[in-house]
Parts: C-alpha cells; sequence; structure tokens
C-alpha cells in the first residue's frame, strides 16, 4: 500500500473544482414546457417533434451556464452593516447559521452537444445524441459552519462533534443516446433511450467523515476522520523510487482526441417516458432519465485516511527559545503525517443522478395552456424535490413561450422564461428558471441560462397533438 500526500490530493481536488465551476447547473425544469424544441427530448424520450426531422449544430445547439448553491446567497454572506458601519459592505459569516440546511450543496453541470439528430421512419420517431457531460458537487453540512463560535458547545466525550458527508464529487463523460418513441394509440406515447457511457474523469467522495471530542477537564482535543475518495483521471502520475506519487506529467494536447474518444471506463445508461391525451384540454406526463452507472478502471487511484489525532495546545515558553526545531514545528509535521492517505488501485462504479418527472398541462385556450411539474432527483443517497408551475402559449407559428414558477433547493423565488424563435427551417431558443437571478442576482441561490440554436426540416406536415398548443388531432380519438 503506497503512501498520497493530502498537498497533491488538495491540487487535485482544487483543479477538477475550478474546471467544473466554468460548467453549468443544466437540469432547467421550464424545458419540460417546450416540447417543441429537440432538447425537451432531453427530459422525457416520449416527446416527438412534429418536423420531418432534426440536425443538432454542434457546440451551437445547446449553450449553457449557471451555478447553483443551496445553502445561502451572496447576500446572506456579505452585504451593508448598520449603525456606524451603513456604508460599508460586511462579512457576515454568523448570518449563515440561520440559512443553512442540515445538508447543503454546491453544485454545477453540464451538457455540451456534439451531435443531435431527429427523424422519423413511419411510426417511429428515432433520435440520436452525442454529448459531453459534467455533473460536480461539493457538499458542506450545517454542523462546519457551527464552528464558528469554536468547539465549547461539543466538550464531553458523549458530545462530540459528528461532520458527515462533507467532500467533493465530480464526473465527467461522454454520453451516446439512442432514442426511439411510438404512439401507441391516439392518446399514449411511449419512449425509451439507450445511453452508452464512456467515463472521462471522476472524483467519489465515499466516505467523508470527521468527529471532533474535547476532552472536558483538560481541553485537549481528538479527531478522528474516516475518508475514502475514489478517483480516475486522465493524467499521468510522477512517481519517486518507492513508488509513491509525488506529481503530474505535462498534459500532451494530442492526448485529448484519445481521451474523448476511450471506453476504458464503459457505462450503461436508460430513459423511459410516457405522454398521455385524457381528453382534448387535459395532457398527462411522466419519465425517468439518467437510470445507469459507469464502471472506473482506468487509472484508478483510491485514497484511504483513517485515524485519530489527538491536540493538547502548545508551550507558549517553546517560542522563546532558540531551537533548529520547535514544538511548532514538530505539530506541523504531525498534522501532515496524519493527514497522509494510503493509496490503492481499485476499480469502482458510480451511479448516475436519476430524475424522476411527473407532469400535466390543461389547455385553456387554443394556444395557451397551464402547467405543472414535479421533480424528485436522487443523489448522496438522499431524495429531493422540486415543483414548477407554469403557463404556455404560442399565438402564431413562428413563437411560443412559457412563463413558470419554480419551488427547488430549499429557494422559492425562481420565476423562469422560455422561448422559441423561428424563422424557415431555424429554430432560435432560450430558457431559464430564474429569469430574477438577473435582477436580484445577490439575492439569488441559483443562477441558469440555456439557449441554441437547432435546424428543424419539414416542419407542420404530421398529423400531431402539441404540448404547447394541445391542437386536436383530426382523426378520431379513442379513449385508448
Amino acid at each position: 500500500m503506497q503512501k498520497f500526500n493530502i498537498r497533491l490530493s488538495l491540487l487535485i481536488i482544487i483543479a477538477f473544482s475550478i474546471f467544473s465551476s466554468q460548467q453549468a447547473y443544466s437540469q432547467i425544469n421550464t424545458m419540460y414546457f417546450m416540447d417543441g424544441i429537440h432538447q425537451s427530448n432531453y427530459t422525457n424520450p416520449a416527446f416527438q417533434s412534429n418536423c420531418n426531422g432534426f440536425i443538432g449544430l454542434p457546440a451551437l445547439s445547446t449553450i449553457n451556464f449557471g451555478v447553483l448553491n443551496s445553502g445561502f446567497t451572496y447576500k446572506d454572506l456579505i452585504h451593508l452593516g448598520t449603525g456606524i458601519y451603513r456604508d460599508s459592505l460586511i462579512l457576515d459569516v454568523n448570518n449563515l447559521k440561520d440559512k443553512l440546511g442540515k445538508n447543503n450543496y454546491f453544485m454545477l453541470e453540464t451538457q455540451i452537444p456534439i451531435l443531435g439528430i431527429g427523424f422519423w421512419a413511419k411510426d417511429y420517431y428515432f433520435t440520436f445524441d452525442i454529448s459531453n457531460k459534467t455533473k460536480a458537487r461539493i457538499s458542506y453540512p450545517e454542523d462546519l459552519i457551527k464552528l464558528i463560535d469554536g468547539n465549547a458547545k461539543y466538550i464531553g466525550t458523549d458530545n462530540a462533534l459528528e461532520i458527515n458527508d462533507v467532500g467533493p464529487d465530480f464526473i465527467n463523460y461522454n454520453e451516446f443516446a439512442f432514442g426511439l418513441s411510438k404512439r401507441i394509440t391516439h392518446r399514449l406515447t411511449v419512449g425509451a433511450k439507450l445511453k452508452i457511457l464512456a467515463g472521462i474523469a471522476s472524483i467519489e467522495s465515499k466516505n467523508s467523515d470527521l468527529k471532533l471530542t474535547t476532552e472536558d477537564i483538560t481541553y485537549a482535543m481528538t479527531l478522528e476522520t474516516d475518508i475514502n475518495l475514489n478517483t480516475s483521471l486522465p493524467l499521468t502520475y510522477k512517481r519517486d523510487e518507492d513508488g509513491n506519487i509525488e506529481g503530474f506529467e505535462e498534459y500532451e494536447t494530442s492526448y485529448i482526441a484519445k481521451d474523448l474518444l476511450s471506453f476504458k471506463n464503459f457505462g450503461l445508461g436508460m430513459d423511459f417516458g410516457a405522454t398521455y391525451q385524457f381528453n382534448d384540454e387535459l395532457r398527462l406526463f411522466a419519465s425517468i432519465t439518467d437510470l445507469g452507472f459507469i464502471s472506473w478502471k482506468n487509472n484508478t487511484v483510491n485514497l484511504i485516511q483513517k485515524g485519530s489525532f489527538e491536540y493538547t495546545g502548545l508551550n507558549l515558553d517553546s517560542a522563546f527559545v532558540e531551537s533548529d526545531y520547535s514544538e511548532f514545528d514538530a505539530l506541523t509535521d504531525s498534522i501532515t503525517n496524519f493527514f497522509t492517505f494510503d493509496e490503492t488501485n481499485s476499480k469502482y462504479t458510480t451511479f448516475l443522478q436519476s430524475n424522476i418527472y411527473i407532469g400535466a398541462t390543461y389547455n385553456i385556450t387554443d394556444f395557451m395552456n397551464v402547467g405543472l411539474l414535479s421533480r424528485t432527483y436522487f443523489y448522496d443517497r438522499k431524495i429531493h424535490q422540486s415543483a414548477t408551475l407554469s403557463t404556455n402559449f404560442a399565438p402564431v407559428k413562428w413563437f411560443s413561450g412559457t412563463l413558470s414558477y419554480s419551488a427547488m433547493n430549499r429557494s422559492y423565488n425562481n420565476i423562469g422564461l422560455g422561448l422559441a424563435f423561428k424563422a424557415g427551417p431555424t429554430q432560435f431558443y432560450i430558457v431559464t428558471d430564474n429569469l430574477n437571478a438577473a435582477i436580484w442576482p445577490k439575492a439569488s441561490k441559483s443562477i441558469n441560462i440555456m439557449l441554441g440554436l437547432n435546424l428543424n426540416l419539414g416542419c407542420g406536415k404530421r398529423d400531431d397533438y402539441s404540448i404547447i398548443n394541445n391542437k386536436k388531432s383530426t382523426k378520431e380519438v379513442d379513449f385508448m
């Protein structure tokens, strides 16, 4: 078992966190109500185009930007003071204690399109998409912020401070998605996708538990750790003569194509969806996305750190004694040695973040309906919930839109907007769940935007219902 120094492990985490911070939080609920756009098929594979064909332009059909912090807003942490500080910005860390939930997340997510195709073959609608996906998350519990007030509240062996589930998770992979949908009856349409996944990079916090105990007489502190990080990175490690990792080889640009096309980290995923036209006014939807996994086998490094460190304090008298090796130096060395990780090289498996969507729209006029969507998503072994209300309209053939309100991520001020414009075969769209973030960014927990340019061929020639205008089929509709 080899050793892995904490400085290098932190370098990996920081490097990939910086990379992921340039990505987007792209799960936009408002997109679900815009099935006139090919990208809504990402959330429900039963959504079909009323055009004969679709072509997604590389990098142009989807451009995302966004960020989410479920714990607090910028305004919660930094704001104008009161009294003599009313003209100054203050860093109000204590204010966070009333804003955080038990578990909090800083999350980023993106999907970068490489190729997108959709076409009809008789009564079947086929889709094929190639995209690169990035999902990043850093979790931090409420208990971590409680240390701002010191450890006085946690004195005694029976009153230890336990901090669980803190750490980063990062994944980047290529997805090759093959979709098929069919209208079973005039009312019922079903769809599914098979996804071939090729993992590129991964950091998984399998265990990240800390326990701080303060002795009630001497106030000596004992830190117990149980940390297990799994990594698979497209990097070549430098090792010393004992085989320990001490750095990275310079990354050659020629490696990029090889890493992007590699299937050494293989995975599979599935999406399922359905739509049901209950009557002329009411349409129901349900879908499950990202049921799947990736098995990481290439260049894996498993970092394990489990132990106990006791701190009894410093003797201040030693600060005035000349010595080549002071008590402070000894403490620094002890901490460094304690936070040295053991290294193994075993394969591991990560699971995709699955989503369950259930929704409905109700037709008000020939060009307007209202919608309701529930989204349940799973990560960190926990269930998370969001809900969206929308008004969807298409007054003319070349324009459609959606106005929405969402409650998500312990935030209740999310006003969303989606617009789609058509000129010939080209379609431009822009969607966000947080229009208010453009006006009050300091008071928003999330900022996201999704826009793109699509090519739609032979539109308006298929006899179909539309989620946007709910125009009735000219064919007779049976109950099923």
